[in-house]
């Protein structure tokens, strides 16, 4: 997803959630975080993110988007639960539905607010230093996905993984990796000279009111 697509609708959205302050959404995804990090059991996770999921289908959202969106953490947390030993199913479940609650819930205030609105009420209360690391790292996010989007499709046009090819395989996947890691770089050291030209000077004063 591009975040042109994202700010279209905080921006232009008109559903209830978008018409609820800034303060208290965030508010709001701040005790479901503190809830969701302190409960060690499923149960509670489990109503919590059927709760999330409620608000989705209750609210004038792009459903299928925000499900999809706050469901790409899952493969990652996937890749972590076959690295652990003696691992249950009650364990599983309980991290897979954390991992869910948090990322709907940040994908819902994305959807809802305005970027600018957010770091504008994160500036009153933390650091500014602190805000604009992560006003970058949310900007970055985007880019880098837009850069994995294009390495999706080269790797469709120069073949897709095989498990028939298994050196291929591997000397792709570490030619896709490293491509992703040069562009990264690279793409952070633009952004960088572009802010430092239009004035950058360690903080995003515009932030302030």
């Amino acid at each position: 997803m591009k975040i042109a697509d994202l700010d279209y609708y905080a921006i232009y959205g008109n559903s209830w959630l978008h018409k609820v302050p800034a303060k208290y959404k965030l508010i709001a995804a701040f005790l479901i975080l503190i809830t969701v990090l302190s409960m060690p059991g499923y149960t509670i996770l489990g109503y919590l993110y059927l709760l999330l999921l409620t608000i989705i289908l209750f609210s004038d959202l792009p459903k299928g988007k925000i499900l999809a969106l706050s469901s790409y953490p899952v493969l990652f947390i996937a890749l972590y639960l076959f690295s652990i030993k003696n691992l249950t199913f009650y364990f599983a479940l309980s991290l897979i539905f954390k991992v869910l609650s948090i990322a709907t819930t940040c994908v819902l205030l994305i959807f809802t607010t305005t970027y600018i609105e957010i770091f504008k009420k994160l500036d009153k209360f933390l650091p500014s230093f602190l805000v604009s690391v992560l006003f970058l790292t949310y900007r970055s996010i985007f880019i880098l996905w837009t850069i994995f989007t294009d390495l999706q499709l080269m790797l469709r046009i120069r073949g897709r993984l095989r498990l028939s090819r298994p050196i291929y395989s591997l000397k792709l996947i570490g030619n896709s990796l490293g491509h992703l890691l040069i562009r990264s770089i690279k793409v952070s050291e633009d952004m960088y000279e572009c802010m430092v030209i239009r004035g950058y000077s360690g903080n995003l004063r515009y932030l302030r009111k």
